[in-house]
């Protein structure tokens, strides 16, 4: 249900007295933090404000009963993050829709993925079975100017379109994007800036996927998802290795599950992975959450929280019994507890005062420790002062450097030689 005028206006008046505090503030005592000027500190306290204020305070089960967590994501979802519009000069984008019937998967594979199985095989069979085209996966195929005015003429010469997502020539590369938001929230359109950003950066096409949202979806809907998307770029003739996989917090969560999870079912995995800000232990709280917490617009409620966004996502509405804890610690719920030997190359960026950059770093010491006498296993960017995602805001010097570094990364190593496109 979309905001009544009166929710709109509530809003408003909320964003606009929390503007006032933090200019007042940053007259008065200064940036909060050294690095910071006024747009950093107005970022991080607006986005603040509106997360803090987007759900009820809620810390334990003792109310459960009381509460309907599927209207509560409702609401969360009733203010999704504002469109982004490209214009001309940034590139173009086109809605596609991934028919997940026309995926396919030998099912036998799924034995051994862990707490997923017996739900992901339900999803699969229900995809099947669909009539017609069946369900719809809504994806948008962002195109950069840079990649556009690489990829055109290759697209002119095989008589293709650069808004459907067949390789325009042999090798090409491409970019699979999985947006963050809790597993919540979001979409492709709120995402835009980004995925626009990746594809001038990385002169690739950028596919980005609108998984389905908790708690109306659980656990493993949104990976499940992810893995079509992944699936069909393959069907539709791009080699995995020329096939970069990036997500940004929650979607950093889906985009290592997803990698696992190739893993586990024995397909090929994907030439790289881009990881911004992601969340990959959703179990275990680190001192980053409390010592971070006024830098960071990011609330992470605890776990014991029924409306916490890793509960959302894992079995809503239900209890935290010792055994869903464990659950949780499942590859697929929760990355970091995953198999990281001989992972594809990865590059995680983030920022060094965001709430997670203890679960950030101890994700990329797993990587690394996994992978000994291998320092092309992970490339770690943490940058001075920044929070959550700071990649959102284009035009701060540290995503300007952020950006550049990851179209370096990305030609690395999804860069066919063989490919015209690639080789120019």
């Amino acid at each position: 249900m979309a905001p009544s005028f009166s929710e709109k206006l509530s809003t408003a008046g909320m964003l606009l007295s929390a503007t006032t505090k933090s200019t007042f503030k940053y007259a008065v005592h200064g940036p909060r933090l050294p690095g910071w000027k006024l747009k950093n500190q107005l970022h991080r306290d607006l986005f603040y404000a509106f997360v803090s204020s987007s759900t009820p305070q809620i810390f334990d089960d003792s109310t459960l009963d009381t509460i309907d967590v599927q209207a509560i994501g409702a609401e969360m979802q009733a203010n999704p993050l504002p469109e982004k519009k490209l214009t001309v000069k940034q590139g173009i984008y086109k809605v596609v829709a991934i028919s997940a019937k026309q995926v396919t998967f030998e099912t036998d594979k799924f034995d051994n993925i862990g707490v997923g199985k017996h739900d992901m095989l339900s999803l699969i069979k229900k995809d099947a079975e669909q009539d017609g085209t069946g369900r719809e996966i809504s994806c948008e195929l962002v195109v950069a100017t840079s990649a556009k005015n690489k990829l055109e003429k290759h697209a002119a010469e095989g008589n293709k379109s650069l808004l459907t997502c067949a390789p325009v020539c042999p090798g090409e590369s491409i970019l699979l994007y999985v947006h963050g938001g809790g597993f919540a929230l979001g979409n492709s359109a709120g995402y835009r800036h980004i995925t626009c950003q990746l594809s001038e950066s990385c002169a690739v096409r950028v596919l980005s996927v609108d998984y389905r949202l908790a708690p109306q979806n659980p656990f493993p809907s949104q990976v499940y998802d992810v893995l079509v998307a992944y699936k069909y770029l393959l069907q539709q003739g791009f080699a995995a290795e020329n096939i970069t996989v990036s997500g940004d917090s929650a979607g950093g969560t889906l985009a290592i599950a997803l990698t696992h999870l190739l893993r586990f079912i024995g397909s090929p995995v994907p030439g790289a992975l881009v990881l911004l800000s992601p969340w990959s232990n959703l179990v275990e709280t680190k001192p980053s959450v409390e010592a971070n917490k006024d830098f960071d617009f990011v609330v992470l409620r605890p776990l014991e929280s029924p409306i916490s966004n890793p509960r959302l996502l894992y079995k809503p509405g239900q209890r935290l019994t010792p055994e869903i804890r464990a659950e949780m610690r499942d590859p697929l719920v929760s990355p970091y507890f995953g198999d990281f030997k001989n992972f594809p190359p990865t590059l995680v960026q983030a920022g060094s005062k965001e709430v997670l950059i203890d679960d950030i770093e101890a994700l990329v010491k797993a990587i690394d420790d996994q992978n000994p006498g291998n320092p092309d296993s992970v490339v770690f960017e943490p940058a001075t002062d920044m929070y959550h995602v700071f990649q959102n805001f284009p035009d701060y010097p540290e995503s300007v450097k952020a950006y550049a570094s990851i179209g370096k990364f990305v030609a690395k190593w999804t860069a066919s030689q063989s490919s015209p496109a690639n080789a120019e």
